[in-house]
């Protein structure tokens, strides 16, 4: 199956995290809804420790020892909350497809 990757945000686009999509069953106006779904999801459905995580590590480029670091935690918790972030919004995409 082919896929085609497609920025979450128009705005960060080299900067942001990739969504794959099978572009032979969507078309651009699935695709609209689909970032948009992601990035309410982010907004609403994370907790703020796992929105932090992930923005700054995807978004920002920072290295989760750096967050590690900010946040006075060990790196090893930074990356469970990206994982947690990551699955969560696996979840709720999974749900619109």
């Amino acid at each position: 199956m082919r896929h085609k990757r497609v920025a979450i945000s128009e705005k960060n686009e080299h900067k942001l995290a990739y969504y794959d999509f099978d572009y032979r069953e969507t078309n651009d106006r699935e695709i609209e809804k689909m970032k948009k779904i992601l990035r309410n999801a982010i907004t609403n459905e994370l907790t703020e420790r796992q929105r932090y995580c992930i923005c700054e590590h995807y978004l920002n480029g920072r290295s989760m020892k750096n967050i590690a670091n900010e946040l006075c935690i060990h790196p090893s918790t930074v990356t469970r909350h990206i994982q947690s972030a990551k699955n969560r919004l696996k979840r709720i995409a999974s749900c619109y497809n």
